[in-house]
């Protein structure tokens, strides 16, 4: 099939093709070096992270919060670790739980695998938490009560809410929980129209819905 091939237009081919390959090795080292480099980096730190095993309780309710550089609000889990568990006092983490699908109206005892992360991304925590086991979850009675925050006045005259409504459904910002303020709508409207400070009282309802009872004025 080769035979009306002239030797001139092969060696044109082999020619044309050593320039290609040679024109590729110029263009793709560089890329292949700076690949190499970039996972060596990222392996480098992944060694130098530290972790630790630890035991962790998690509350049946999450709080109000702000998170992030910006101070986004939203709703955060309540936890304690360690010696700190059985004590009245939780703490408020913005970091999620790898591997936990929460439940509200649950407390979980928890072992798990919390890394310190030597270089984080910016804005971004510099601890890492991920599940190990689920020791226990316990269910609380639906008539327990639990107190958030639903508005704030901060130094300087800045005024914070977490609450959203929309089309008259009520629930918390950048959250999934909504909010049932039977008849308390109303004042609870008029209260963040007032840049009022106001903290809920509230039982738990059905899936992600907190069920509000009263409203506290500060």
């Amino acid at each position: 099939m080769f035979k009306n091939i002239k030797p001139e237009a092969t060696l044109q081919v082999f020619f044309d093709l050593i320039k290609k390959l040679i024109f590729m090795k110029n263009r793709l080292y560089p890329f292949f070096f700076l690949t190499i480099v970039f996972l060596f980096s990222c392996n480098n730190d992944d060694d130098n992270n530290e972790a630790t095993n630890s035991k962790m309780r998690v509350n049946h309710y999450q709080d109000t919060a702000l998170i992030s550089f910006f101070g986004t609000p939203t709703t955060t889990l309540l936890i304690q670790t360690d010696d700190k568990i059985g004590s009245e006092t939780f703490e408020i983490t913005t970091n999620a739980i790898e591997g936990l699908e929460y439940e509200l109206g649950f407390i979980y005892d928890l072992e798990v695998r919390v890394t310190e992360i030597k270089n984080p991304p910016a804005d971004a925590s510099n601890i890492k938490i991920t599940l190990v086991k689920v020791l226990s979850k316990t269910p609380v009675d639906t008539n327990t009560e639990f107190k958030v925050r639903l508005t704030l006045n901060q130094q300087g005259g800045e005024f914070i809410k977490w609450i959203k409504i929309e089309d008259a459904n009520f629930g918390f910002m950048n959250s999934s929980i909504s909010i049932d303020c039977k008849n308390l709508c109303t004042e609870l409207t008029s209260k963040i129209e007032n840049k009022e400070q106001v903290i809920g009282t509230f039982t738990h309802g059905e899936g992600n819905t907190y069920i509000l009872k009263k409203l506290l004025n500060e």
